[in-house]
């Protein structure tokens, strides 16, 4: 046997984690609703957390979106739930909906039509990001 593989086997035995992810696994496919939800928050969180990266370093839109796709074509081509993309367009979509709600907090956004219309359309992108993880998790979860 090679290194790796005997690598592989005693982190399997030894993780303190199995046990835990047994056990959360188990409550999880005895609770679908439950499950969509954990995937929903699971969605969200990446999507937070890339659009704050993209907050901090502005140029890191373009080199996020080629490491996603790297790692939805590497990585993710073998794992049940696809999260790099729909990550990168939820940060996205958060950030173009980001403007728009300091207007909608502040009445800005209903001082004219223009401003209106303008505020709706900046959370369309957010609408269908929420829309698709919902729909995707769903049938995930349905499907097992």
């Amino acid at each position: 046997m090679n290194l790796s593989l005997h690598l592989h086997q005693f982190i399997e035995q030894n993780s303190p984690l199995n046990k835990w992810a047994d056990r959360t696994r188990t409550f999880l496919l005895k609770r679908p609703h439950f499950y969509k939800v954990a995937l929903v928050v699971n969605h969200l969180f990446r999507a937070a957390l890339m659009a704050a990266f993209f907050m901090v370093f502005p140029t890191a839109l373009c080199s996020c979106l080629a490491g996603s796709l790297f790692y939805r074509l590497t990585v993710e081509n073998n794992c049940a739930y696809k999260f790099a993309l729909p990550s990168f367009g939820g940060a996205c979509a958060y950030l173009c909906a980001d403007r728009a709600t300091t207007r909608v907090i502040t009445g800005a956004a209903f001082a004219s039509l223009k401003a209106f219309a303008w505020a709706t359309a900046s959370f369309l992108p957010l609408a269908a990001y929420l829309g698709y993880i919902v729909l995707t998790v769903s049938y995930d979860v349905d499907a097992i």
